[in-house]
């Protein structure tokens, strides 16, 4: 239903030339949903179209010179698409430029300068450059972590359109999906098929618990969990195809996705600690599996903790999935179980980029 209100309000606003920006939080679809409409919808004998991906170090010069370099001479200083078309210049990423020491954004000023007056200058010749039959989407995400905030001056020309972020509903049906279409591929049986349900709730139980307890600080400026997080659990796990033996295999794969992705982001060790007691807690919950068992660790004597602080950590460490143990078996997405096989494979990786195995020896680990 939201892709049906996005797309038919960009559609209205392109076939009635307004400009139109799209704000909200990372993984809603806004670039998804403005490059497919702007390619696939628009009649083409109408329109064209052109992507410009803005980042911190995108300058007005480049914005100009990729601009200018989709354009053609209509006559004496007047530019613009093929004769008969618009073309709609899709600006994603808009509020990424740094600011400059006066306070300025200097691409995102010269687009401005676009649509205040409809012109810019050639930088060669120093003279005045008509242009005609533009029009601009954008996108951009909420202020912070690197984005910045848009003048007014600029945001006016917009018919401004803020997208949500999806609901549990909405996500479990996308990565169900996901995970569905990866068991049905690969003939999974019914015995690890169950899993799926259990798959997508404990992830996005973990995306959730760590976005509300994992905030960033200025010590921590990359705790910023998002809905690609989310996905790259799965793409992780697809990476398996059909290697997976039996469900305990298949929860172990899962929990290792999880930790490559929330974990390795950590950077102490209660934070650590706390995903690790999460995931245990997660794996009862849907998999009613513990986490110990999985990771052949010893519980504790009566505890409700399950394991030790310390083996915890420790098990968490050494559950490692790699395609790079046996040669030529790129596609065997599997458990690294044979730790000093591992050793001597990264060394004589190593050597040929490093120097000598001694002096390699002192970067692994």
């Amino acid at each position: 239903m939201d892709t049906l209100r996005y797309t038919y309000l960009l559609d209205v606003l392109v076939r009635h030339h307004h400009h139109c920006l799209f704000v909200g939080p990372t993984g809603t679809g806004k670039t998804v949903y403005v490059k497919s409409h702007l390619q696939s919808a628009l009649p083409a004998d109408k329109f064209t179209s052109m992507l410009l991906t803005f980042s911190a170090q995108t300058s007005a010069n480049m914005t100009q010179d990729i601009i200018d370099g989709k354009l053609e001479k209509r006559r004496r200083g007047v530019y613009g698409p093929p004769a008969g078309k618009d073309m709609v210049i899709f600006v994603d990423d808009l509020n990424m430029p740094q600011v400059e020491v006066y306070g300025a954004q200097p691409p995102i000023e010269l687009l401005r300068q676009a649509v205040d007056h409809d012109a810019w200058y050639d930088r060669k010749e120093l003279s005045l450059k008509k242009l005609e039959s533009l029009q601009y989407v954008a996108a951009m995400g909420p202020p912070g972590g690197g984005r910045n905030n848009v003048t007014h001056r600029y945001l006016r020309h917009f018919s401004i359109i803020s997208m949500t972020a999806f609901d549990r509903d909405n996500l479990q049906l996308i990565f169900g999906a996901l995970v569905d279409w990866w068991l049905r591929k690969f003939s999974y049986s019914q015995n690890i098929a169950k899993l799926a349900k259990g798959l997508v709730g404990a992830t996005l139980d973990m995306y959730e618990a760590v976005q509300k307890q994992l905030l960033p600080t200025p010590n921590k400026s990359h705790y910023t969990f998002n809905l690609r997080d989310v996905s790259k659990v799965f793409q992780g796990m697809t990476k398996a195809a059909g290697s997976v033996e039996d469900s305990p295999s298949g929860v172990r794969l899962w929990a290792h996705e999880v930790l490559r992705v929330f974990y390795d982001r950590l950077v102490d060790e209660p934070d650590r600690l706390l995903v690790g007691r999460l995931l245990e807690q997660l794996t009862e919950k849907h998999f009613k599996e513990k986490l110990g068992r999985l990771l052949g660790m010893t519980t504790t004597a009566g505890g409700a903790a399950g394991v030790a602080d310390d083996e915890l950590l420790g098990g968490l460490q050494g559950l490692i999935f790699g395609d790079f143990m046996v040669p030529g078996a790129g596609a065997w997405y599997l458990p690294l179980v044979d730790f000093s096989k591992l050793l001597i494979l990264v060394l004589g990786m190593l050597s040929g980029q490093m120097g000598k195995p001694d002096d390699v020896a002192d970067h692994v680990w």
